[in-house]
């Protein structure tokens, strides 16, 4: 029996579910798992708070890279001190180490997230991963062949020191959110949004937020709603008022605009999206993407470094081959 299109990469997803065997933590333990070996995540943060130069040379690389970024300068023993002395970066040691004490459960859904990964991006290496205490407000990031793992970003929604973020942003701060933030990082690291046009539009920014979702799913597994990030309600708005957005977006002429500023608001993390509705989710332009990028998997089997390439979300004719309505 031939299986339409989508159901192809339906079961691929259950498949990949089961090889990452990952529940509603994101982070159990397989042991034994055919998907590969565990991932080794370096502690950098623990390294520093030695407060002594690192010994492994990678981990003085590693360091001074960071430093560079972070405005600390040259990777210097004195550097290190003032470092260490900063109270923003020591404000986290007790909840890192109560959160974080056992990294091998983490380890494990890294390996499976590398198979899968590599699976799905031939010719593309996973990163070696360092775990630091970010000092900046993105949680994860890559630099080279290194991908730096903020810890101090997911200690929890009712952790004390987030008290200042909004609601929406302390949402995010949690364990669960980790692994789809790596994954999110790693796609957006290798297939970073170019588009070809001088001007692009507000569509191709939001076909490219709609691969970059699906291509989550995909590597972690996960559903729709959790590589959204949306919780049950703002799902359930979101799936309720589908065509209504889109139909909004189509009479304001959102969808082709080339202004970069609303391309930003409909995709971008916010209480909601304020062009569209107030009771809205944040990044309903995400949503949609990611509702055209899946209806044109329902009909063309196209795989995922040619959904995150300009080629695709920068035609003129891939939204009339999804069939979107």
């Amino acid at each position: 029996m031939i299986l339409p299109v989508r159901q192809y990469y339906t079961l691929y997803i259950i498949y990949v579910a089961v090889m990452l065997a990952i529940p509603v933590t994101f982070l159990s333990s397989c042991s034994g798992s055919r998907a590969g070996e565990p991932v080794e995540i370096r502690r950098l943060d623990l390294a520093l708070r030695a407060d002594i130069m690192p010994e492994d040379p990678a981990m003085q690389s590693a360091a001074a890279t960071l430093f560079s970024l972070s405005g600390y300068g040259q990777l210097t023993d004195s550097a290190i001190h003032v470092y260490n002395r900063n109270p923003a970066i020591r404000l986290h040691d007790r909840a890192m180490d109560s959160v974080w004490h056992d990294m091998q459960p983490l380890e494990n859904s890294l390996g499976r997230m590398r198979f899968s990964f590599e699976k799905l991006f031939p010719g593309n290496r996973f990163p070696s991963v360092i775990a630091i205490v970010s000092p900046f407000n993105q949680s994860v990031f890559t630099v080279d062949s290194l991908l730096y793992l903020g810890l101090n970003h997911y200690l929890g929604s009712d952790y004390p020191p987030y008290a200042y973020f909004p609601d929406y942003i302390r949402a995010s701060k949690t364990p669960e959110r980790l692994l789809p933030d790596i994954a999110e990082a790693i796609v957006r690291g290798n297939y970073p949004y170019r588009p070809s046009a001088e001007y692009p539009t507000a569509l191709s920014r939001m076909l490219y937020e709609g691969a970059v979702t699906e291509a989550v799913m995909q590597i972690c597994g996960l559903s729709e709603q959790q590589a959204l990030g949306y919780d049950t309600e703002a799902m359930k708005w979101a799936d309720s008022n589908e065509h209504r957005v889109w139909q909004t977006m189509a009479e304001q002429k959102m969808i082709f605009s080339t202004d970069p500023q609303l391309a930003a608001m409909l995709v971008s993390p916010a209480p909601f999206t304020s062009a569209i509705n107030p009771r809205s989710p944040g990044a309903i332009g995400r949503f949609i993407g990611h509702r055209i990028i899946s209806a044109t998997l329902d009909r063309h089997a196209i795989a995922l470094p040619d959904l995150l390439s300009p080629a695709f979300y920068d035609s003129e004719t891939t939204l009339s081959q999804s069939g979107y309505k």
